[in-house]
């Protein structure tokens, strides 16, 4: 059994590079047009937030924001001017009708996770940590702390047999030592084709012994 999720269509800036102009297109866009560009991330809010009217009317509780975070393209200067706010808003009208809201971060990311508690999430998912992204655990966690949740941790790579199968068990432990109970462990972000599937097995055992821990 699983936990049915909604999905809420990108913010601002992210809407711009991955659904209308591209990156290199929508930073020139930002950059020589900003009333223009300004003008439809305003649209574009207002027409989500009838969707989160539709939303929070609707018995599912978790909400994800399928932002694709990647700090290479998303500045600091354009997440806190243009991104941050509007998660913030959205994430207090959720909050309102009691979701539980996670926003999908992958790639780069270590300049944007000094701003992570500012948004108003309850959890980031698909944060990629070294050697696969920028960031080490440590760091995640220190930008989390005892507040969020995190989603999934992995690093996708640790599934390929270039990587000796106890690397990939050290690391599962020690998500689980450093984040748990704050935790959804999963792989950041997907399993790529040429992983073996078999070793999502062995990490589904090290979860089932430490949940064992706590059963009555």
């Amino acid at each position: 059994m699983g936990a049915p999720t909604a999905y809420l269509p990108r913010m601002n800036v992210q809407s711009l590079y991955l659904n209308k102009m591209g990156t290199q297109a929508g930073i020139y866009a930002i950059c020589d047009w900003p009333d223009t560009t300004e003008g439809y991330f305003r649209a574009l809010e207002e027409s989500h937030e009838r969707l989160i009217e539709v939303v929070n009317a609707c018995p599912i509780d978790i909400i994800n924001f399928g932002e694709n975070i990647h700090a290479s393209t998303l500045s600091p200067e354009l997440f806190v001017k243009y991104h941050l706010p509007t998660c913030q808003r959205r994430c207090e009208r959720l909050h309102a009708a009691g979701k539980f809201v996670h926003s999908h971060w992958d790639g780069d990311t270590k300049p944007l996770l000094a701003y992570a508690k500012q948004t108003g999430l309850d959890g980031i998912e698909a944060i990629t940590p070294q050697p696969q992204g920028d960031v080490t655990l440590e760091e995640v966690k220190e930008a989390l702390g005892d507040e969020m949740v995190l989603l999934d941790g992995i690093p996708a790579i640790y599934f390929d047999d270039m990587f000796p199968i106890e690397v990939l068990t050290d690391c599962a432990h020690k998500i689980i030592e450093l984040f748990a109970p704050r935790l959804v462990l999963g792989i950041s972000d997907e399993i790529s084709s040429t992983g073996d599937i078999e070793r999502i097995g062995v990490v589904g055992a090290i979860v089932d012994e430490y949940n064992a821990r706590f059963d009555t």
